[in-house]
């Protein structure tokens, strides 16, 4: 199995700004000729490209600016399909592809070409250094930014065994747990809300009526709650990882068009729910999964996993997010049953166990994942010392 991750750090050189706008101009240029040519291969894309700007850039920036517009333009031919009245692909932001074969690494230094026989150095901080130091390591492409720098990396893992199984039902101010053991872990986010509802309330009261100053103050304010938002997310996904067991999500793919402008719902509910960290927490998990333990995460459908009953599968009544079933009699936190219903979902594709075995294995889970809604306290760290997720 292969991994993949990328570090990131800061840098504070200005030698790329032009080289980064231009590379910027060169993908909008692509994107053009692509769609105006109708243009599919990649290769006819570069085609174009290289005779217009083969004596101004370096080989490798044709070659990336045409890989990156070329994604774009498969993108936007997907969206076609559905919507004739896509907006077509604009890039407004500077930044700068760079290929794994051109920059070197050595003595805690990067050297990246600019131009044709012209380098830049730039310094690696120690934590990044050391990450790079790891041996079976494969360098990848860096992606460069005004002041970030990320280096692409990948190893070849053994696929391992998992410890057991974990279940996470993610919710916007909360994620719970429940492994195969029956021990149920809630991770309280509603932090990551509040903090997201502050900033928007500090940035409405910004009425001066100059835009780069305003363009100045959210930028500085939106990678203010981003550090915040990344540093809680990274350090609960590590807990999740470091179980060592196999972490079972939904797949939540499309709930995004739930909440467009125009639904009948409040600016409030969507500015809620567009933002909602599910998708940077699943990613975060997944590639530390794959890193850390060789195995990645199993997604399962999420559909009914809230409705349903986690021992007979009948349909819930709820009340006050607690849910009870009229056919068993289960009376259970809703966020617990839903837990309990993703990781029985999840363990049916274990490939060890046979058909046969599947309801089995669901009979021994459903005796070990007996919870008492009563005993959950929700937002203490006393009664989940241990959080997962």
């Amino acid at each position: 199995m292969i991994a993949l991750k990328s570090v990131n750090q800061s840098h504070r050189c200005t030698e790329f700004v032009t080289l980064m706008d231009e590379f910027r101009h060169m993908v909008n240029e692509a994107i053009r000729v692509g769609i105006d040519k109708k243009i599919t291969s990649k290769i006819k894309l570069r085609n174009e490209l290289y005779h217009r700007f083969k004596n101004e850039f370096h080989t490798s920036y044709i070659s990336m600016a045409v890989f990156k517009s070329h994604a774009l333009l498969k993108s936007y031919r997907r969206a076609l399909r559905t919507n004739p009245c896509a907006k077509k692909p604009y890039v407004s932001k500077n930044f700068l592809i760079i290929d794994s074969y051109i920059y070197k690494i050595s003595y805690n230094h990067i050297k990246i070409p600019t131009r044709p026989r012209e380098f830049v150095i730039i310094p690696l901080n120690d934590y990044v250094a050391k990450v790079l130091s790891e041996k079976g390591l494969k360098l990848g492409n860096i992606t460069l930014t005004k002041n970030k720098i990320s280096i692409s990396l990948s190893k070849q893992v053994e696929k391992r065994i998992s410890a057991g199984f974990i279940g996470i039902d993610t919710n916007l101010k909360n994620s719970t747990c429940v492994d195969d053991t029956g021990k149920v872990s809630v991770i309280d986010m509603s932090k990551i809300v509040a903090m997201k509802i502050r900033y928007r309330e500090i940035l409405s009261h910004f009425t001066r009526n100059d835009v780069r100053i305003q363009k100045k103050l959210k930028i500085k304010y939106g990678q203010k709650q981003k550090n915040k938002e990344d540093a809680f997310l990274h350090e609960e996904s590590n807990k999740a990882v470091s179980s060592r067991k196999q972490i079972i999500l939904e797949n939540l793919n499309g709930m995004k068009k739930l909440y467009k402008k125009g639904n009948g719902q409040g600016r409030r509910f969507r500015f809620l729910l567009n933002s909602w960290s599910r998708f940077k927490l699943h990613k975060m998990v997944d590639y530390k999964s794959k890193w850390q333990n060789g195995f990645s995460v199993i997604y399962v459908n999420p559909k009914g996993t809230s409705s349903k009953c986690s021992i007979c599968e009948a349909k819930v009544l709820e009340e006050r997010r607690i849910v009870s079933c009229p056919r068993c009699g289960l009376y259970i936190d809703r966020d617990v049953n839903a837990a309990r219903n993703i990781l029985a979902r999840g363990m049916r594709f274990v490939p060890d166990a046979l058909a046969s075995e599947a309801m089995v294995q669901k009979s021994a889970l459903v005796e070990n994942l007996k919870v008492d809604a009563s005993e959950l306290h929700f937002g203490t760290a006393k009664t989940a010392p241990e959080l997962y997720i």
